[in-house]
């Protein structure tokens, strides 16, 4: 198998766990913050689902321009613009991981700000940390925020405090 397929066939699994928190976001709480300097769950959230898709062509290229860190993040209007987000960046993360040859995979690739190097690493490694481990990183904060919001943690490797490992 390859390691394309073995990437999505995790990111597959995973998108699944992602969605269920996504939609556990309550619609009148997308303004919420749980401090000043953090994002509110919608910024959270939609940054979650517009980084799938972008990351994977991102990583397609040897050399990527930085983009600016400090812009603000947009705040959605509801969970359904979240989700249909996220939905299509799934879509094109299907299409687009799996033309990612072994040999790809092993190529370095950096992103620069000018002649600046911010990251340098192998290709399978833009997918691994800043594909896969992002979206995990960003979902353990989102079940933090429903958790503080009220709202029902899904299961992901194991029962939550709402639900046993099947989600039941």
């Amino acid at each position: 198998m390859s390691m394309a397929s073995d990437f999505l066939s995790e990111f597959e699994r995973e998108a699944k766990v992602t969605r269920k928190f996504l939609e556990r976001i309550p619609d009148d709480k997308l303004t919420w913050k749980a401090h000043e300097k953090s994002m509110s769950v919608g910024e959270l959230a939609l940054h979650m689902a517009m980084f799938p898709g972008p990351v994977t062509k991102m990583s397609l290229v040897d050399v990527f321009p930085a983009p600016s860190f400090g812009t603000p993040r947009p705040q959605p209007e509801s969970v359904a613009q979240i989700l249909k987000t996220f939905d299509e960046n799934v879509v094109m993360v299907k299409e687009l991981l799996p033309t990612i040859t072994d040999q790809q995979m092993s190529e370095m690739w950096c992103m620069k700000a000018g002649d600046q190097v911010i990251m340098q690493m192998p290709r399978s490694g833009v997918i691994r940390y800043v594909l896969l481990n992002h979206t995990y990183h960003h979902r353990g904060q989102l079940g933090v925020y429903l958790r503080l919001l009220g709202a029902k943690v899904p299961a992901a490797y194991g029962p939550s405090g709402d639900e046993g490992p099947g989600g039941e």
